[in-house]
């Protein structure tokens, strides 16, 4: 127990370590957008991505397998490999090549990471453009590599001495704690994918498990019901929200399924409100991309807003490529302005039909003069733009009262209407 205390005392946090590579390497990189540390999980054999950062900050926790991707591939080879084009490299699978289109990234540099002459996990890179990195980039990561290679081996050397420790000697019990251990310490946003990916296959095979539901956006002058955003309820489970289903789904590759399936739900479930009263419907830009999300779109006899949500970049042809829906009637809103992605530039470069207010500048607006003046800048610049302001998060008489005194035009929240099921809107 002694050698234990001393190892775990001497030992610096993993999880920060690590997640501090992949930061720096991106820094140090200047033809990177992103960066990415995986590791080599024993129980199945698959890469696991335990920290990320830039344009791929939201793959942590994703699995690819070790025997048929580019990653396993470099390690065989045991050599850096460089992919100019992720969208077209036949190198990788259908699906690989599927996701890169929806993270936006085109070129990837992959360095093996070994300990003790055994593969252990990579070191990514990954941009925007084509063509990004060449052997001389390769050349100035291959010493970074060493370092997180010693420091990823190190706590390896660590999780064996916990199960010394801790277990009877079992081989299979062995190695199923020193799988709970490393993922428990370094990548604890990957159990919480894995645990959640069951059921998400469950619930993607089993569509009318989810369930519509559809919140009021108010005219904020007269109180009158101008649309209605359409948002999704999921099983009931206590440690699972939807925020939590979908970023599940866009760790595991999944994300525009679930949002495909979110939306034929909540186009369904709408039928019965008046087709000229728009439905909003909350999309991705990868999403808001697809063919057949916009067949979809296309196909409704309805007045319709599609919402882009502000969990990844604004890819930069997003407006040309939206411009069908809005030939076909659709209007477009940005989601939670004033943060996250969705800033001026991404405002600017999409000219939105509508822009809705952050629920982060609403709360306390009535007394922050701060968030009242951006909340007056984004009502100037939708006026330039031709747009319509949307509050979101109303939840005060006194926050009502200050916005409308901003000029904000249509708001939505507690304190205006809570998310109901249809049949309550139009019974």
């Amino acid at each position: 127990m002694e050698r234990l205390v001393r190892a775990l005392t001497a030992s610096m946090d993993p999880a920060s370590l690590v997640a501090r590579v992949a930061e720096q390497v991106c820094a140090f990189m200047h033809a990177a957008d992103g960066a990415a540390v995986t590791l080599l999980r024993g129980p199945d054999n698959a890469y696991v991505t335990v920290s990320a950062h830039g344009v791929i900050a939201t793959t942590t926790g994703f699995v690819v397998p070790r025997d048929t991707s580019f990653q396993g591939l470099a390690a065989r080879e045991k050599r850096p490999m460089l992919i100019h084009d992720a969208l077209s490299d036949e190198r990788l699978s259908e699906r690989v090549r599927a996701i890169n289109k929806q993270w936006g990234t085109r070129s990837w540099a992959v360095i093996p990471l070994t300990y003790n002459g055994d593969p252990i996990g990579s070191l990514l890179l990954a941009a925007t453009n084509v063509g990004a990195f060449s052997d001389s980039d390769v050349d100035a990561l291959l010493a970074i590599s060493e370092f997180v290679s010693a420091l990823v081996g190190a706590q390896l050397q660590l999780s064996a001495l916990l199960t010394q420790v801790m277990t009877d000697g079992d081989e299979r019990g062995q190695r199923a704690l020193t799988a709970r251990f490393v993922a428990s310490v370094m990548v604890p946003e990957a159990m919480e994918t894995e645990s959640l990916q069951e059921r998400l296959d469950v619930l993607l095979a089993q569509p009318d498990a989810l369930r519509a539901v559809f919140q009021p956006i108010v005219r904020l002058e007269d109180g009158t019901t101008a649309a209605y955003e359409g948002l999704m309820r999921f099983p009931e489970s206590a440690d699972v929200t939807p925020m939590h289903w979908f970023t599940a789904a866009r760790r595991l590759g999944r994300g525009v399924d679930l949002e495909y399936a979110a939306l034929r739900t909540i186009l369904r479930a709408a039928q019965p409100i008046p087709g000229d009263r728009p439905v909003s419907v909350n999309l991705s830009p990868s999403a808001a991309l697809e063919p057949a999300i916009h067949d979809a779109l296309a196909a409704q006899d309805r007045a319709l807003i599609v919402e882009i949500t502000e969990h990844e970049p604004f890819p930069a042809d997003l407006g040309s490529c939206l411009q069908p829906l809005r030939d076909r009637g659709v209007s477009i809103a940005v989601d939670d302005a004033g943060a996250g992605y969705a800033n001026f530039t991404q405002l600017l470069r999409l000219r939105p039909d509508i822009i809705k207010i952050d629920g982060e500048l609403i709360a306390g607006i009535d007394d922050d003069p701060v968030k009242r003046a951006m909340a007056t800048a984004l009502k100037s610049l939708a006026a330039e733009l031709r747009a319509k302001t949307v509050a979101e998060a109303i939840e005060t008489p006194s926050q009502l009262k200050t916005l409308i005194g901003l000029g904000i035009e249509y708001g939505q929240g507690f304190h205006l209407g809570r998310p109901s099921d249809v049949v309550d809107l139009v019974g």
